[in-house]
């Protein structure tokens, strides 16, 4: 088991790299970039420089032999120009090609290549990678997505301060977004590989201007639909090699002024009622705030919030939920550890951390050690990813 863990994270550090030439394809400004993926789909993402008709070519041939078309989608101005693509009807585990139509002309005549996901429940080797800390603003380049490609893995998770905003205005978000969408060294990473993430509120810009940001995270990160909450899809579950990766919103719905709830009720028993209908051997937990960081400097962590935490660790040893591992990052910094839950009856829950992708670590966050049982110590020397 541990050694399934320890593999599970993998820390890479950020070497010296020399910057590849790029080109961006002539009428989209930033994308394609592939959401989620499942077994029989394919999501794409991308967003236009102005009003157009967009479509999907696709075909299992790289020469794009029996290429078929999606149905067209309109870039408008309402949606500045970003639009959503599902490409239906696919075999599972396959890899198809696909090319970006404006206006029906294809914006890279080599296309690029996505592999779809193995057929559900199915149990299958395959990796993950994860992160958080993106600043454009801090390193424009970010050479370390050279390093996640070479560790090729089946998705990549962004796991809180996935773009430099948290106290903009909700107009100036979209701006970093589209920022953040740009690094160069990333795009090769987009285009092939399903991104998700959590949603990383701007706490600091006041809940009454919480929607619009929230309309703005929804524009430019397709997530998976969730009949539970289809008005803010910003909590929800994709199933990957029958594995189910559980996205959590620790900011909407937040008490911070009381300190009672970062989840609130409804999501609480979202949460809950996925857990125990779960038949998958592990369910991940992911979460944007530290599940065990006990700094003051850092309010916005589970422990800040103990009701809700202990109430979620006893509900998974009450109902006797087994293969839970947590995910986290926001911290600054890179960590394995577990929080002994043996002690008080249940089994110890491993915590993985990576932070940050692209800012200067900040290794001054402290946690009282017989909290938490270290599996590997605190890396803050560098750039790093999960």
């Amino acid at each position: 088991m541990l050694r399934i863990l320890i593999s599970f994270l993998t820390l890479t550090l950020l070497p010296l790299t020399a910057i590849p030439a790029y080109s961006k394809g002539g009428r989209l400004m930033q994308g394609p970039m592939v959401g989620a993926i499942e077994s029989d789909q394919i999501t794409v993402w991308a967003r236009a420089a102005g009003e157009s008709v967009i479509n999907i070519r696709y075909s299992a041939h790289p020469n794009f032999l029996s290429a078929q078309i999606t149905s067209p989608v309109f870039a408008s101005a309402e949606e500045d120009y970003c639009v959503t693509i599902t490409i239906n009807d696919l075999d599972p585990n396959s890899f198809y090609y696909y090319q970006v139509l404006v206006d029906g002309e294809p914006i890279d005549y080599d296309g690029y290549p996505v592999l779809t996901a193995p057929e559900e429940e199915m149990l299958t080797k395959f990796s993950i990678g994860f992160g958080s800390g993106a600043r454009a603003d801090h390193d424009g380049l970010q050479a370390i997505w050279l390093q996640v490609q070479n560790a090729r893995p089946h998705a990549f998770f962004w796991l809180g301060a996935n773009e430099a905003f948290s106290e903009l205005e909700p107009q100036f978000q979209a701006e970093e977004y589209r920022r953040q969408r740009s690094v160069p060294f990333l795009q090769p990473l987009l285009r092939s590989i399903p991104q998700l993430a959590t949603w990383d509120a701007p706490v600091k810009i006041g809940p009454e201007k919480l929607d619009a940001s929230m309309e703005i995270f929804q524009r430019y990160w397709p997530t998976p639909t969730q009949e539970s909450d289809k008005t803010t899809n910003t909590y929800f579950t994709y199933q990957y090699g029958g594995v189910d990766f559980i996205f959590l919103d620790t900011y909407t719905y937040r008490d911070e002024a009381n300190q009672s709830t970062i989840l609130g009720e409804s999501q609480m028993e979202w949460l809950q009622d996925q857990l125990v209908t779960s038949d998958a051997t592990f369910k991940v937990l992911l979460s944007g705030s530290s599940w065990s960081n006990l700094s003051d400097l850092h309010k916005n962590t589970w422990m800040a919030f103990p009701d809700d935490r202990n109430g979620l660790f006893r509900f998974i040893k009450e109902n006797q939920i087994n293969g839970i591992m947590l995910l986290s990052g926001d911290d600054d910094e890179a960590e394995i550890k577990a929080i002994p839950m043996s002690r008080d009856g249940g089994y110890d829950l491993y915590e993985l951390v990576s932070s940050p992708l692209a800012q200067d670590p900040k290794p001054d966050y402290s946690e009282s050690r017989d909290q938490v049982i270290a599996i590997e110590e605190p890396y803050a020397e560098s750039m790093n990813f999960g």
